[in-house]
């Protein structure tokens, strides 16, 4: 009877921190002036903890290139919290036109520019370039915390 006890404490303490239908992050708008939230409209007032912003680009192929097309969006990330904020290009993912996701681990290292691994403290940001693998349209770019939860997403500006 004690082991079933313990058994079912110990699936109720790892259960109770997951959150199994998780909040999707709203999108913030191109026009860095209007934030726009989870159906697309403005979101009134609404200001974001991690203010992430895109806009097209494209990338000068560095010596590790393959010659594969690449697809790319310039982001700037600034840090709106009261704590350290971890940057880092493998926590960027771009969603195309076609709502088709593409890791940015596909291209990692095949192009200059890109967004530096750092530490950002409150009110600092990182600007650099984040690329995916394809020939596409971005559409969405979002970024990941350290734990790979989505933390922040925006438009992509043309």
């Amino acid at each position: 009877m004690r082991k079933i006890i313990i058994s079912l404490g110990a699936v109720a303490v790892l259960t109770a921190g997951c959150n199994l239908e998780q909040d999707p992050v709203a999108v913030q708008s191109a026009d860095p002036g209007k934030p726009a939230g989870k159906s697309g409209s403005p979101a009134k007032g609404k200001t974001f903890p991690i203010k992430l912003t895109a806009k097209r680009a494209h990338a000068k192929k560095s010596i590790l290139s393959d010659g594969d097309a690449l697809s790319c969006v310039k982001v700037t990330v600034t840090n709106q919290t009261k704590k350290q904020l971890e940057v880092n290009p493998l926590y960027f993912s771009i969603t195309d036109t076609g709502n088709t996701k593409h890791d940015s681990s596909s291209a990692l290292g095949e192009y200059e520019g890109q967004i530096d691994t750092t530490s950002l403290a409150p009110g600092e940001k990182a600007t650099g370039l984040v690329c995916a693998k394809g020939n596409f349209h971005p559409k969405i770019v979002a970024m990941t915390n350290p734990l790979f939860s989505e933390a922040a997403r925006a438009r992509v500006a043309s």
